[in-house]
């Protein structure tokens, strides 16, 4: 048995697993002293960068999102296990995707991407002085690059044209940065 909080966990069962995720059913007492279940997706961690180039563009991928069965503009990013550093994740990605390098990195911290029900947390990035090169795409990617005005960028945040939430809190957390920075006015 293991306590998490109020919870006890009497037993876990992993229920599917692939290369990119398992799901881990708990048999539960909850806090109410009633069984139940829980499930928890574990899906390593996930690494972002907003990468801003000289003239305060951004690097926005229009990615196909499979679940959804859309095109979505997000900021490049992707999956990591614990045998890679954040900032490695998250440079390796940035160059898998846009064929971008950078040799100034900044963290902007970790969250949650749905706490409720996952274990990922994503590590974001800002990166600067940037250099362009060829991208090297999975098999998996449909990718488009674009650099776009970073100010466009936040707003596309605010009036809903970028949905994903990696991306969401990146460029957010971008533009708090920058501002505190002197950056970005506003």
């Amino acid at each position: 048995m293991e306590k998490r909080g109020k919870w006890t966990i009497l037993r876990s069962e992993v229920k599917y697993e692939n290369p990119w995720l398992s799901v881990v059913e708990h048999e539960v007492v909850r806090p109410d002293g009633k069984p139940g279940i829980y499930g928890v997706i574990d899906a390593g961690y996930n690494a972002a960068t907003v990468a801003i180039d000289g003239e305060f563009n951004v690097i926005l991928v229009d990615e196909f999102v499979f679940p959804f069965g859309v095109v979505q503009p997000q900021i490049p990013s992707g999956q990591f296990r614990d045998d890679e550093e954040p900032q490695a994740a998250a440079s390796r990605e940035l160059f898998e995707e846009t064929g971008v390098t950078a040799t100034s990195w900044v963290s902007l911290g970790t969250f949650q991407l749905s706490g409720g029900i996952s274990t990922q947390v994503s590590h974001l990035f800002i990166a600067q002085n940037l250099s362009f090169g060829e991208r090297m795409l999975e098999g998996t990617e449909q990718i488009e690059m674009r650099k776009i005005p970073f100010e466009d960028a936040v707003a596309m945040c605010l009036d809903g044209r970028i949905q994903d939430s990696v991306s969401l809190v990146g460029l957010l957390r971008a533009a708090q940065w920058l501002r505190q920075k002197g950056s970005l006015r506003g």
